[in-house]
């Protein structure tokens, strides 16, 4: 019963790691696109959709 437990913390570990590094791509990712519009002075096109101009 004990292995099965450990088993089951382990994994769980495992997929909460795997979040927190996908979200650290994402903020990575996020991180470099606004410097590259700081960079370029230009705002994106799209920002919200519902908010078309």
């Amino acid at each position: 019963m004990k292995n099965k437990a450990a088993m089951i913390h382990k994994e769980a570990e495992e997929k909460r790691a795997m979040v927190e590094a996908k979200k650290g791509e994402e903020l990575l990712k996020a991180e470099e696109m606004a410097a590259k519009y700081r960079a370029t002075g230009h705002s994106p096109k799209k920002v919200m959709g519902c908010f078309g101009a």
